[in-house]
């Protein structure tokens, strides 16, 4: 007889008739596959960020002048904003990338190939790494799709709908919100640095040219001489690029004066678009992702297998093959939460007795648990039950999946588990925290 403790049964009625076991063989077929190694995130973020640092370097100073005035690079600042946020999403979001990807070779090749320089090379190496990285995307989208190809057929054609009571569609909302609100944030930028760059040209159109000589330099500004004698203080951009004694062209009207080679820059309003922008796009993405996948289960019968599940002391639940009852080999890793239906007792009338009573049972918890604080000083680790338990997953598994599952509590009743994260392959030794304390435990 094994000496293995037998996993927490699921209730009958909890299980779907028909639900196949995904047993080990199915399940090491449908974990086997793995990312090859050239497409983990890492190496396409390593190589895009390689080349663009190489191409900034080797880019030559831009250098202001009447004829080609410096000015707000609204192109540049999409194609650096892409370059960085590029980094995140190969992590994250390996479908945006498929799109992001193309779209900043093409601003690349668009907008520093016609300046042939010594950045040529660096800037064909940005393409070539960003060809990479797609690629990569593309073979984690592929395995992602035959991971789910193997779910189903391990399923052997069962399907069923979610369990009752799995309640509204809430998944993917808040990220949405806020990646609204930095969208709505980043646009107004957009429209402030435009208002900016308007005036400034319609200043400028008005301004009288006058010829000034350069005296001194300050941080970021110039100390010149005007063709009538009059001493001005001047903002500039690039001080330094300003020989002393070197002759530059004002525009003034009245007592506005700027440098004639440097128009007005919405720098600071880039910045912002760059970080409220990018950084909602991402949220959108996320939301969106995650609200398409979870209505992907709620529209039509998904796939069912009974697995065996358990939670650890870090809140992570951990999917295991049905006949795994060691649970030796973990297949996946989530965060998932039991449903609340909102709607109970909702519009149930108050109940006096039943609130008086429900005070004074509190009152008693109260007092027991401070008869019992000093004998548990020594015994503050939460108490969580790290048992096998059997369960029905619904949905095919899949890295970054949605998934349901209907699983024992600790009375042995049914519960629904919802996952609030996408679902992960546990990365090689990686496996559940079952003792305290765990690594981040509070001494």
């Amino acid at each position: 007889m094994s000496d293995l403790p037998v996993p927490v049964p699921l209730p009958s009625a909890a299980a779907p008739a028909g639900a196949p076991a995904w047993l080990s063989h199915d399940a090491l077929r449908w974990a086997e596959p793995r990312l090859p190694r050239w497409a983990e995130p890492r190496w396409p973020a390593l190589a895009l960020l390689v080349t663009v640092i190489a191409a900034i370097v080797l880019e030559p100073e831009p250098s202001c002048t009447v004829a080609v005035p410096c000015g707000p690079d609204w192109l540049g600042m999409i194609q650096m904003g892409l370059a960085v946020v590029q980094l995140l999403w190969y992590f994250r979001l390996p479908e945006l990338t498929l799109v992001s990807g193309p779209v900043l070779a093409v601003i690349v090749a668009v907008e520093e190939f016609p300046q042939a320089g010594t950045a040529d090379a660096a800037n064909a190496a940005v393409i070539a790494a960003l060809a990479f990285g797609w690629a990569a995307s593309w073979q984690r989208l592929a395995l992602r799709r035959r991971q789910r190809r193997l779910a189903e057929q391990a399923a052997a054609g069962a399907r069923h709908p979610l369990p009752e009571g799995i309640g509204p569609l809430r998944r993917g909302v808040v990220p949405i919100v806020a990646g609204l609100v930095l969208c709505a944030v980043a646009g107004v930028a957009v429209g402030l640095g435009l208002r900016g760059v308007h005036e400034d040209e319609q200043r400028a159109a008005k301004a009288e040219s006058v010829s000034a000589v350069v005296t001194g330099h300050g941080e970021d500004t110039l100390r010149v001489r005007a063709s009538d004698g009059s001493k001005r203080t001047v903002d500039a951009a690039y001080p330094d690029d300003y020989d002393t004694d070197s002759v530059v062209t004002l525009l003034s009207d009245g007592d506005w004066n700027r440098l004639a080679a440097e128009p007005y820059d919405a720098f600071g309003w880039q910045l912002l678009v760059l970080a409220a922008g990018l950084s909602g796009l991402t949220l959108l993405a996320v939301g969106a992702l995650a609200r398409r996948r979870a209505a992907a289960l709620r529209r039509a019968p998904v796939p069912v297998l009974r697995i065996l599940q358990r939670v650890d002391h870090n809140a992570d639940t951990w999917i295991y093959a049905a006949d795994d009852t060691a649970g030796r080999t973990p297949l996946l890793r989530c965060l998932a939460y039991p449903v609340i239906d909102d709607r109970a007792g909702e519009n149930d009338p108050p109940d006096a007795d039943a609130d008086a009573e429900a005070e004074a049972e509190a009152e008693a918890e109260a007092e027991a648990e401070n008869e019992n604080e000093e004998e548990d000083e020594d015994e503050d680790w939460p108490d969580v039950d790290t048992r096998l338990r059997e369960a029905v997953l619904y949905g095919p598994p899949c890295d970054a999946g949605e998934l349901v599952i209907v699983t024992a509590n600790w009375d042995g009743d049914p519960v629904v588990l919802l996952t609030a994260g996408p679902v992960r392959l546990p990365k090689g030794g990686q496996g559940p925290e079952l003792e305290w304390p765990v690594e981040d435990a509070v001494e």
